[in-house]
């Protein structure tokens, strides 16, 4: 018999998970953070360290704002936006900057939040619709363009004020005890809940994953600040369990979709962290960026694998100037080796070439990268 958590959140029918359903995943993150080697993951410098261009990134990726990491430092680095796409970049910067403060997750200082992160992306017919606080009208959840099915409807209009009020008291509730996965649980149903709610007309998506990470860092639970970061890998998968959830009012299979992926991200990171401790310099955020995608690929690794797979979540760009700007100097740096060439050519007459990471500098010890295929 599994135990069955109901929780204090105002809904059309108890929302609950199963907690034994999650144990297996949150024990094996728990021995992972545990580990000397992963020790500086549990510190704020972690923490703030993601929160800059590849969070951004992550974060509006989701929404299908495919932005690389060079335009994000030089936006965030200017005085003013030029346009709209420059703001969907600020917004979140300055968002983050704001909820590193640690201020308590309060209806005043949420309000604070959206007004910085819908910062000039608001339509001038939704703001005539918006009340002091929250939207004075229905809105359909999209979810996402790649869901075809009829749009969901957020919570009443009506009752939007009970039900902030009633995550606001969930977060807040004095149990700062609880270990940092089980914090971690906690922001992931916020995340949920938000998107329930949709307490906005527009921008709900990236403010309820920032909820989530204000909760991580009021709490201390850095190492799982990086959440985000593999939902554009499964973007499809992230928006039919969100869809599942409130269809089945079970946050179990959410749950377990966001524990297993952020082990697979920590998993990552330990992997990236070791080839940095064993090369001579400082990795950059292009070659960090590099890795983060070559440890997503599965299978066969090609320039023109990685090319592709850099497209689906960034600009598009030719396979020769990623080859160039992204695997050439991981090679130059002996971080990355070249197998073979293989027969096609690329768009400048050169093969096409097979490459693999350089194990002699990585710890990819079983006992502790358990989910990740390299």
């Amino acid at each position: 018999m599994h135990e069955k958590i109901i929780l204090p959140l105002k809904s059309e029918k108890p929302l609950f998970y199963n907690k034994d359903k999650l144990q297996e995943l949150k024990e094996e993150l728990e021995e992972f953070l545990s580990d000397k080697d992963n020790s500086y993951m549990n510190k704020v410098a972690f923490a703030e360290r993601f929160m800059g261009c590849q969070e951004i990134q992550s974060n509006n990726s989701i929404e299908g704002y495919n932005d690389d990491v060079k335009r994000i430092i030089s936006v965030t680095s200017r005085q003013r936006n030029n346009d709209k796409s420059d703001s969907i970049i600020t917004n979140l910067y300055n968002g983050y900057k704001m909820i590193l403060e640690c201020p308590e997750i309060n209806k005043e200082n949420l309000k604070k939040l959206y007004t910085i992160l819908s910062n000039d992306l608001i339509s001038e017919e939704d703001k005539i619709l918006m009340g002091e606080y929250y939207r004075n009208a229905p809105v359909y959840i999209y979810y996402s363009r790649i869901l075809t099915t009829a749009p969901d409807e957020g919570v009443d209009y009506r009752f939007i004020d009970e039900c902030m009020d009633s995550l606001f008291d969930y977060l807040n509730d004095g149990s700062s005890t609880l270990s940092a996965t089980d914090q971690f649980i906690k922001s992931q149903i916020a995340h949920y809940y938000f998107v329930y709610v949709h307490p906005y007309f527009d921008v709900n998506g990236r403010t309820s994953r920032t909820v989530g990470m204000w909760h991580l860092l009021n709490n201390k639970a850095y190492p799982y600040i990086i959440f985000n970061r593999a939902i554009p890998l499964t973007l499809k998968k992230y928006y039919k369990i969100i869809r599942e959830v409130r269809a089945f009012n079970n946050a179990t299979f959410f749950l377990n979709y966001m524990l297993g992926n952020v082990k697979v991200e920590l998993e990552k990171e330990r992997v990236i962290s070791s080839i940095n401790e064993s090369i001579h310099g400082e990795l950059t955020a292009s070659d960090y960026q590099t890795l983060l995608y070559i440890l997503s690929l599965n299978g066969l690794k090609s320039c023109k694998d990685f090319a592709s797979f850099y497209n689906r979540i960034n600009g598009k760009t030719s396979v020769t100037t990623v080859r160039d700007e992204m695997l050439m100097p991981l090679i130059d740096k002996d971080i990355l080796k070249v197998v073979r060439e293989t027969n096609s050519g690329l768009n400048d007459g050169t093969n096409n070439f097979v490459f693999q990471l350089n194990r002699n500098l990585i710890d990819d010890d079983p006992a502790k990268i358990k989910k990740l295929k390299i």
